[in-house]
């Protein structure tokens, strides 16, 4: 073998063990970015029944201002009520309920997209500091109500025998403004 051959064989031998460390950093990263672009949503027990929850226990919300799909939340209404952002796909967490086909996406117009449930964007509340709270089950908020979203995508709308939603109290005519 040659001098040139050798010194050839040698820089190839070096190599391998490179290729093989690049080679598996980009089947691990491919795997990595797969999983970390897929949103997960579960359910959780409170007391209006079995709901949607984001994968950290957070109760999730749709907005009755909302048109089919496309979100009416942006500026300080989604400050508030988190719009669930994926940027990938929503699946649902084996055994919670949630129905794999009433799982979608659409593009929201700051170009991110949210997670939709029956066609419903849904979004968190901010003042839910814990998983499995539903401090904004009925909200009179940026010009419409927020609900909870039950297993079939139907609102969870609070009882009128159960109380009224934050910032009402009960009257003979039904749920009104509080006045301070």
């Amino acid at each position: 073998m040659s001098r040139v051959e050798g010194a050839v064989v040698k820089s190839v031998r070096s190599l391998v063990p490179v290729v093989a460390v690049l080679t598996l950093c980009a089947v691990t990263g491919v795997a990595l970015a797969a999983i970390a672009r897929s949103t997960s949503v579960t359910t959780h027990q409170t007391k209006r029944g079995k709901v949607l929850a984001a994968a950290n226990g957070h109760s999730l919300y749709l907005f009755s201002a909302d048109s089919g799909t496309r979100s009416a939340c942006y500026g300080s209404c989604a400050a508030a009520w988190k719009p669930l952002l994926t940027s990938g796909k929503a699946i649902a967490a084996s055994g919670s309920g949630v129905n794999p086909r009433l799982l979608g996406t659409h593009r929201r117009t700051d170009r991110t997209l949210q997670v939709t449930y029956k066609g419903h964007p849904l979004y968190t509340f901010t003042k839910d500091k814990n998983p499995g709270q539903i401090n904004g089950e009925g909200a009179n908020q940026f010009k419409g109500h927020w609900y909870l979203v039950n297993t079939a995508g139907n609102a969870v709308k609070p009882k009128s025998s159960g109380g009224c939603p934050p910032g009402y109290v009960e009257s003979p005519t039904g749920c009104v403004p509080q006045t301070y």
